[in-house]
């Protein structure tokens, strides 16, 4: 008996492991291929998942096994938000902001909605679907506003705005998917609960009673959060080992999303609050970070599965539904984004870039269609249709954007609608997106001596810079200054980025460990080609591959202190020259006077 249990866990675990190499190697594949196209990975993933899934190549035989995965994968994805949600991304015009998330979302799932029903769809499928295609896509839209150095510009930022609230109205909306199931019929058990529950002496009361006390659940959770994860992470951060604090962020989301559970709320509900909990700490960047890797690889296995439900008879049998839902979503979307816009005082101009580039569906409109799905609200045919729509407006982002920048341009003299009187969403100026573009920006990484002088210089200058520091002392000492300091690992991708990497004109890399600047380079230079970066390293030896992997200027400790040393002694035996030669022309022959500041470029 026992053995035959083994053996079948055994086949279990090797079937899963088998199912995760195909996902993984097909998803790999595809997004390699399709690189060229410039295009998000998403649809790579579910483009793989259709080809090897049960109704094609059938590769993947069922994805029953898959589960556990595709849940720890909306958590992470949903902490990950949390943690980008801090509310200073809304800029001082908060209630605009928030009325151009909101409103543009309920209007388009408002208009989405009898569209859906036309189509054929029940009224709760067609809500489920409507409010699915009315988010937009996060990931892919501000890779494409960074690559073209938006963000600070009125457009980066209100399209930034209307994502935020959109990925928090996301919550709401898996909140009420069992709500859509027990009034499509589907889920039973919810509906004969609450209708048993109402109708029974009191039972109104107690259902009310049951609300308040799990949103008061939800309000203690997030004080204790705010009070002790800070506490925990901050403790985590004192090791000499970075993964602990990793360790420790993960664990809370995990715990944040079963309590939640346990009080009657969801697990992406837990993650996102955790995240949220966090965002105003110093070490969100980094935690952030640390978790994109891991929660990239399960966001990859998701999406890739989710695409496994596309069955290509369907879509050969509803292609023209397909191309037409397609259109109807780009233009409605376009059109009440745009409008929402400009009556919340955008220029014309601004409102259509933002309403062209967010026209698009996301990647949580396929989690959401997939919550429905599960509860038997859609069925399969609409649920491929629908991931079909979402996979389409994906590609045609790019082509999309460049057309709202068209229209831009010829409607560039409209204003702002006439009733709006103060404090309009544009740019201050014609001029001011140039200069906020090319204003003076260097990053600093490593806060001791040597990043204390060059700070104090910058200073006296005038110059704007940066701090990342991993010591969480020094980064809540200084940040209580007024200096600006980001808590992390400077070769972190995601620490760069949140110390204004992709707009600043310098990187100083003062830290002593030659690994981790050799390392800060490469990444550096990757993600921002014309930054000068000048590192630091202690020995010669180093000095070449740094310049190999993209620095322009090396220090090396070694040849600086010898250049001191010779220098004084010089001044001492020969105190009337007016400069001596310093080391690395000694070395070399170098006449003191033919070195220039571009000599390591």
């Amino acid at each position: 008996m026992i053995p035959s249990i083994l053996a079948a866990v055994s086949d279990t675990d090797q079937a899963i492991v088998t199912d995760l190499v195909v996902i993984l190697v097909s998803a790999a594949v595809v997004a390699i291929v399709m690189q060229p196209t410039r295009l998000a990975a998403i649809p790579a993933y579910l483009i793989a998942g259709a080809f090897i899934g049960p109704r094609a190549l059938g590769l993947v035989p069922s994805t029953e096994g898959l589960g556990a995965i595709s849940h720890l994968a909306i958590i992470l994805l949903l902490f990950g938000i949390g943690l980008e949600l801090h509310l200073s991304v809304l800029n001082h015009r908060l209630a605009r902001m928030i009325a151009a998330g909101f409103g543009s979302c309920l209007l388009s799932i408002a208009a989405g909605w009898p569209i859906a029903i036309w189509f054929g769809l029940t009224p709760p499928a067609a809500l489920a679907v409507s409010m699915a295609l009315a988010l937009s896509s996060t990931a892919l839209v501000m890779r494409i506003i960074a690559e073209r150095r938006e963000l600070r510009r009125m457009r980066g930022r209100l399209a930034l705005s209307i994502l935020v609230i959109q990925d928090m109205i996301v919550l709401g909306m898996l909140a009420a998917i069992p709500a859509l199931a027990a009034w499509a019929g589907t889920d039973f058990q919810s509906a004969a609960d609450i209708s048993g529950r109402l109708a029974t002496d009191g039972g109104t009361m107690q259902f009310v009673f049951d609300a308040i006390m799990r949103v008061g659940g939800v309000a203690v959770l997030i004080v204790l959060g705010r009070v002790i994860l800070p506490r925990v992470l901050r403790e985590s951060s004192k090791g000499r080992s970075l993964e602990v604090m990793t360790l420790a962020g993960v664990a809370s989301a995990l715990l944040a999303a079963v309590v939640a559970q346990g009080i009657g709320f969801s697990l992406e509900m837990g993650a996102f609050l955790a995240g949220f909990m966090l965002a105003g700490t110093p070490f969100r960047h980094q935690l952030s970070g640390q978790i994109g890797p891991l929660r990239d690889i399960f966001i990859a296995v998701f999406f890739t599965t989710l695409g496994m439900k596309l069955d290509p008879s369907i879509l050969a049998e509803w292609w023209w539904v397909i191309l037409a839902g397609a259109a109807l979503m780009l233009v409605l979307k376009s059109a009440l984004i745009t409008g929402v816009c400009w009556s919340l005082g955008a220029t014309a101009s601004i409102a259509i870039a933002v309403g062209f580039s967010l026209a698009q569906a996301g990647e949580f409109s396929l989690i959401v269609l997939d919550t429905a799905h599960g509860k038997g609200i859609i069925d399969d045919a609409t649920m491929a249709t629908a991931i079909a729509i979402v996979v389409i407006s994906l590609i045609l982002t790019p082509a999309q954007i460049e057309l709202g920048d068209r229209l831009a341009r010829l409607v560039s003299s409209i204003g702002t609608a006439p009733w709006i009187r103060s404090a309009p969403l544009r740019d201050p100026s014609h001029t001011q997106p140039h200069l906020l573009d090319g204003a003076r920006h260097v990053i600093i990484a490593g806060y001791g001596p040597i990043g204390i002088l060059i700070s104090l210089e910058l200073e006296r200058v005038g110059i704007n810079y940066t701090v990342v520091e991993l010591n969480p002392a020094t980064v809540q000492e200084q940040s209580g200054r007024g200096r600006r300091v980001v808590f992390g690992d400077v070769g972190n991708l995601e620490v760069l980025e949140s110390a204004g990497i992709g707009n600043a004109h310098a990187l100083v890399l003062t830290i002593p460990d030659e690994e981790a600047v050799l390392r800060t380079c490469a990444v550096a230079r990757r993600r921002a080609p014309d930054v000068f970066i000048a590192a630091r390293t202690r020995v010669v030896s180093k000095r070449a591959g740094l310049l190999e992997v993209g620095a322009n200027s090396v220090t090396v400790d070694e040849s600086s202190a010898a250049t001191e040393m010779l220098r004084a002694v010089m001044g001492c035996l020969n105190p009337g020259a007016r400069e001596e030669p310093t080391v690395r022309q000694l070395e070399t022959g170098m006449p003191p006077d033919s070195e220039s500041c571009n000599e390591d470029e």
